[in-house]
């Protein structure tokens, strides 16, 4: 099998796995993941995450055109490619609606508190993006922005974006961000989240820890 062929059934097993946990429902998100040339392969537009097979993948490159497939590409392909374009370390993004942070989103709820280690070790700053009407080039340069040094994002009445340097760092960290999100909501009910001293931010985020989770995630879906 080619390597991009395995990069096409990855994005699958990451769709069906964010659908599995409920982080999107129905056609929402998008995942896309760069090859080896430099090209993109993205989620066709209107295919639930469920249901998206490795052939009905776009193929595009960094100026937007389309390389290879059937279907229009996702809505969400500028944002993506402007953030390919200013991120060399990104090689794959997750797009999702997950319910717990939307309700943060929806309610204009920063999520950027450091008060949980594996969230500081493994995502880092989680900016609060303000509304930008999606699908728009404003809304693709805003989302390119804010994450032009930051691993996730959470935008004003839409989802999540998490960033990677390839899929499943991605997903685990759309994973975590949800999980997070249950986790201050509980917090804020018992009396709100403990913020831990920005000294001990500083060292947890130099941690090697999360190189280590790397390198077995990497011989694990090689």
């Amino acid at each position: 099998m080619s390597e991009e062929s395995k990069l096409r059934e990855e994005i699958c097993r990451i769709g069906r796995r964010l659908y599995e946990r409920r982080l999107t429902s129905g056609a929402g998100g998008s995942i896309s993941a760069r090859t080896s040339k430099n090209e993109v392969l993205i989620k066709p537009s209107g295919f639930s995450l469920t249901d998206m097979m490795p052939e009905h993948i776009i193929k595009m490159n960094l100026r937007g055109e389309v390389l290879e497939g059937r279907y229009p590409p996702s809505t969400d392909a500028p944002w993506h490619l402007t953030i390919y374009e200013v991120r060399s370390d990104v090689n794959a993004i997750v797009h999702a609606h997950p319910p717990i942070c939307g309700g943060f989103a929806c309610a204009g709820v920063s999520l950027d508190i450091p008060t949980f280690t594996e969230v500081i070790i493994q995502i880092g700053k989680i900016p609060f993006m303000d509304y930008v009407t999606p699908t728009t080039m404003d809304y693709a340069r805003k989302v390119a922005e804010s994450l032009k040094d930051v691993n996730a994002l959470l935008m004003k009445n839409h989802g999540i974006i998490t960033l990677g340097a390839n899929l499943e760092q991605a997903f685990q960290r759309a994973e975590l961000l949800e999980d997070f999100a249950k986790m201050v909501l509980i917090a804020k009910i018992l009396g709100g989240p403990i913020i831990l001293p920005e000294e001990e931010v500083h060292k947890l985020r130099t941690l090697e820890s999360e190189k280590w989770r790397m390198k077995i995630v990497e011989e694990l879906y090689k």
